[in-house]
């Protein structure tokens, strides 16, 4: 192998010149982009050219990725609370300018209308993932023991349903009260089978009795995982880190990714859980990612253009700087793409569509678009009230889920 690299190199070196080398390097995907780098000295050093990122990024927008084959965009849309709670309604865009939309109702599995929020930002095969938010009409009451972290898995296409059934682990004791926090939805192509993970927290009831909660014993948080052909959940034990707090997750290839925060020293990174098998890698973020002037960031994980990446918002200056990883598990192959801003007028990202469109909300509850390779930002004639507004990548399927052998 490094006789063939060194024959390779040579002849590059005496055959290619640069100018020609760099418009067929700017069409590579990141990760073969970051081998070729040691093939010459003028290579090591591609991101910091100018003239070659600029050919990079134009490549990296127009290209087609299957990533988004045959889908299209929702939004996830929660309008501001003027006079209490008001439920998500879901809306299909659609249009040049995503001018039109269509409600799409929200199912119906319990024969009584529920208010429903959508977990991740993409289907899985045609299938959301969506968390059961109670009753219509009883938003603040209390609910019952089998009704909280309830979960249905929901084909808009067909709408078919599965109610998952609840965890027998986060309610073993009547004691402790559990922190239910969801980390991913995923299909494993390995054993043709769709797997949720969540994590178990728990805490003693603020109005049980003391006693009997430490004659109970602690109880440590666990892993736990719901497989669909079997319909049951199990722990599984693993030191995994859990997400950070106001963060969410993304999914793509059979890998859920979210992101983690040490506990030791505040270090970000991206944890990314293999379905397949039930493995995890950490990818570290080069310190020198951030703007350092600014002491408030945001960090949004998202697909761009079928790469895992992040926009970075910094809240001092309104400037978003948008990341992408080459490789998982290689810190070195993170490269900030784009800086765009200062926008003065947006507040946070709430989602990106395809070849550059990255939706916002607008510090006057406006929800707005922002095309990378136009530099435009338009509005969508929609207003959003909250942080869970978000656009969704939908691809329809009219296969079954639960699929007999």
């Amino acid at each position: 192998m490094d006789k063939y690299l060194a024959a390779t190199t040579k002849k590059v070196s005496n055959h290619i010149y640069d100018d020609v080398a760099f418009v067929i390097l700017s069409k590579l995907p990141l990760k073969s982009l970051f081998r070729f780098c040691c093939v010459r000295k003028s290579w090591s050093v591609l991101f910091q050219n100018s003239y070659f990122m600029d050919m990079f990024r134009r490549n990296f927008l127009s290209k087609d990725h299957p990533y988004y084959n045959d889908t299209s965009l929702l939004l996830d849309h929660s309008a501001p609370w003027d006079n209490g709670y008001k439920p998500s309604v879901l809306y299909s865009l659609f249009g040049e300018r995503f001018e039109n939309t269509v409600k799409i109702d929200w199912p119906n599995p319990y024969q009584v209308p529920h208010y429903f929020r959508i977990y991740g930002s993409v289907s899985v095969n045609g299938i959301f993932c969506i968390e059961d938010n109670g009753r219509v009409g009883s938003f603040g009451q209390s609910r019952s023991v089998t009704e909280l972290g309830r979960i249905v898995l929901w084909n808009p296409a067909t709408d078919e349903c599965k109610v998952i059934p609840p965890s027998p682990f986060a309610f073993e004791s009547p004691c402790w009260d559990p922190l239910i926090e969801f980390h991913g939805f995923g299909y494993c192509q390995g054993s043709d089978d769709y797997k949720v993970i969540r994590h178990l927290t728990f805490f003693p009831l603020s109005d049980g009795d003391w006693e009997e909660t430490w004659k109970d014993g602690y109880h440590d948080s666990l892993w736990e995982i719901y497989c669909l052909k079997i319909n049951r959940w199990r722990k599984f034990d693993l030191d995994m880190p859990t997400q950070r707090i106001g963060g969410a997750g993304v999914y793509t290839d059979g890998v859920c990714h979210w992101w983690g925060e040490s506990e030791i020293d505040d270090e970000v990174y991206l944890v990314s859980f293999d379905l397949n098998n039930e493995t995890f890698v950490k990818t570290s973020i080069p310190s020198n990612m951030d703007y350092i002037d600014s002491a408030i960031v945001f960090r949004h994980l998202n697909m761009l253009n079928g790469s895992i990446g992040f926009i970075s918002n910094y809240a001092e200056t309104s400037t978003f700087h948008i990341s992408i990883l080459g490789e998982v598990g290689i810190k070195e192959s993170w490269i900030k793409l784009f800086i765009v801003g200062p926008l003065p007028c947006v507040e946070h990202p709430i989602g990106i569509g395809k070849k550059g469109d990255i939706f916002f909300r607008k510090k006057d509850n406006e929800l707005v678009w922002f095309n990378l390779n136009t530099q435009k930002i338009e509005e969508l004639g929609l207003k959003g009230g909250s942080f869970s507004c978000r656009i969704l990548i939908y691809k329809e399927s009219f296969l079954p889920f639960e699929r007999k052998e």
